[in-house]
């Protein structure tokens, strides 16, 4: 009876499929500062992205088709201290390229989330979100002249979405690569949703569907007593390409997504058509 209950319990396990104990353990997701990239860049590579958003979508509009990518920034991995209180560097060799995507179809959405930079406890933040502007992409960065690292593996693709809400007016000290300075954090601009990339024969799934990223505008710093803006290698699956960058003016938080909905237009309020607009007098 013993060796019938053994063999139970081994066939109970195998069905689990993937027990905790050897479960992938992913790092948590670091903050970043995100620097502009001048004379950028243009790559024409047909990729297919689909998120959380996209899946609820009907096909095949569920997936969002990329033709043409800019790039636009390098991100990297930031030390922030605020109120006292300091959240580390996970992995310093995380990086993320950011590269602006052709058009999309605008969807307006209302979107929940929760990050360090909440008000009052509990009550998050809502911000109103509408189309796809940038794919942020796992890469490998060094400073030039040098060869460049692949990317590490256990960090996601983002896609980012053109975001407004309340200001933020906070000023933690951050701390990268390249700057260590207090820097003045505005409003947020992009909200990110973890997203699956096929490009060509290869997908690239999603790691971990919880972490997001909301991306807010901050103060123009510049690279003060340098007289040459770095220089960096960056190596990803689009490629290896040196650029300069200049000053950072974004700043990348790690976010939980606590709902969102889509915004349904309300109807017409009436079915007259809407009078004429009367021209000023004189005019042709």
């Amino acid at each position: 009876m013993k060796r019938v209950w053994i063999v139970v319990a081994m066939l109970a396990l195998a069905a689990l499929g993937s027990f905790p104990a050897f479960a992938q353990v992913l790092p948590p997701l670091d903050h970043f500062r995100c620097y502009y990239i001048p004379n950028q860049p243009v790559l024409n590579v047909p990729i297919q992205l689909q998120d959380q958003f996209d899946a609820a979508l009907p096909v095949p509009q569920n997936f969002e088709k990329i033709n043409q990518l800019t790039l636009a920034r390098i991100c990297n991995t930031t030390k922030k201290l605020i109120a006292g209180v300091t959240t580390p560097m996970t992995n310093p060799n995380h990086h993320l390229a950011m590269y602006q995507i052709n058009p999309q179809p605008i969807i307006p959405r209302t979107v929940l989330v929760s990050n360090q930079f909440d008000g009052p406890i509990g009550v998050g933040q809502t911000l109103m979100v509408s189309d796809a502007r940038f794919l942020l992409v796992p890469s490998g960065k060094i400073p030039l002249p040098g060869t460049t690292p692949s990317p590490s593996p256990d960090l996601d693709h983002y896609k980012c979405y053109a975001a407004g809400g309340n200001r933020v007016n906070l000023l933690p000290f951050l701390s990268d690569e390249f700057i260590a300075e207090n820097t003045f954090v505005l409003w947020p601009v992009l909200f990110c949703n973890p997203v699956l990339k096929i490009h060509g024969a290869v997908t690239t799934n999603i790691q971990n569907n919880r972490d997001h990223l909301t991306c807010y505008a901050t103060t123009g710093t510049t690279f003060a007593g340098i007289l040459n803006p770095p220089g960096v290698g960056i190596r990803n699956q689009f490629g290896t390409v040196g650029v300069p960058v200049l000053k950072p003016d974004m700043f990348c938080v790690p976010t939980q997504k606590l709902s969102w909905s889509v915004e349904v237009p309300p109807p017409p309020t009436s079915s007259a058509p809407s009078p004429a607009v009367p021209k000023p007098a004189g005019a042709n």
